[in-house]
């Protein structure tokens, strides 16, 4: 051990967190800058067990990274960071059933179609399984969507231009609808943030539910991504009604009263 993994007057061994890896400890200061704004050098060091040296190399790296900036003493979460938690924290809610949900949406697509993926957590976990499809093309409003498949050999990448809503890292109030119109797309996978079987797939903000609702308008098949969490969710503006969801994709959390009332809408369901 050397002598920057110690603080000083006492021994490293102290201190838990240790012998964490430096790409452990920078997920550390993210996880402490997720749960509050700002954080002081002492404090990380505190916390991981390493010295005040290390934690600022820590922080240097992750404000080249553009997850925050340094100030005195410190570090502030990013305007880039502040999105980048933002979406890291959606992601964790019920991420392997959105695994599940995405892996079976995936095997729907055909080589050489043309689909539209929303800016959710969901569509997200997609992109990860497509990037070697051939002659793929991707519409998205979804902006880690879009970075996804960048590096993506051959997918056509189509960000649809907006307004950046910084909640949900997506593109809303689209500045050309007449175009969007005049696009043909194969499949839309849409998720939401509420779901009942009565009233369809439901948005907090207006301008997210017209955004999927033109997006699906263009799409030959639709289909909704919703993991169980969202089931009973009311919100204020709806995107899909149930009778305009050609495949719903869910996984098995769904309770049975749930699964009852999908029957009683006539909703094609799957359950992953």
């Amino acid at each position: 051990m050397n002598e920057d993994d110690q603080l000083p007057g006492r021994p490293y061994e102290e201190f838990a967190p240790y012998n964490l890896s430096s790409e452990e400890r920078r997920e550390r200061i993210i996880q402490v800058l997720r749960e509050q704004d700002e954080v002081s050098v002492t404090e990380l060091s505190q916390r991981l067990g390493v010295s005040e040296v290390t934690t600022r190399k820590d922080l240097q790296q992750l404000e080249e990274q553009g997850y925050l900036t340094r100030v005195r003493g410190g570090a502030v979460v990013s305007g880039r960071g502040q999105l980048e938690l933002r979406f890291a924290a959606r992601q964790q809610v019920n991420l392997e059933e959105k695994r599940r949900i995405a892996a079976r949406a995936v095997e729907i697509i055909q080589p050489g179609a043309t689909i539209f993926l929303d800016g959710s957590t969901t569509a997200f976990q997609m992109t990860r399984l497509l990037r070697d499809m051939r002659n793929l093309t991707v519409i998205t409003t979804g902006l880690y969507a879009a970075l996804e498949l960048s590096f993506a050999p051959d997918v056509t990448t189509i960000v649809v231009g907006g307004i950046l809503r910084r909640r949900t890292s997506s593109l809303v109030d689209t500045l050309s609808p007449k175009l969007l119109r005049r696009l043909h797309v194969d499949i839309a996978f849409l998720s939401c943030r509420g779901f009942t079987a009565e009233q369809g797939m439901m948005e907090s903000d207006l301008r997210e539910a017209q955004m999927k609702r033109v997006m699906a308008e263009t799409a030959a098949r639709k289909v909704a991504m919703i993991d169980h969490s969202k089931f009973g969710e009311i919100f204020v503006a709806t995107s899909l009604l149930p009778e305009e969801i050609d495949l719903l994709i869910v996984d098995k959390g769904v309770d049975a009263s749930q699964r009852l009332a999908l029957e009683a809408a006539q909703i094609t369901t799957e359950y992953v």
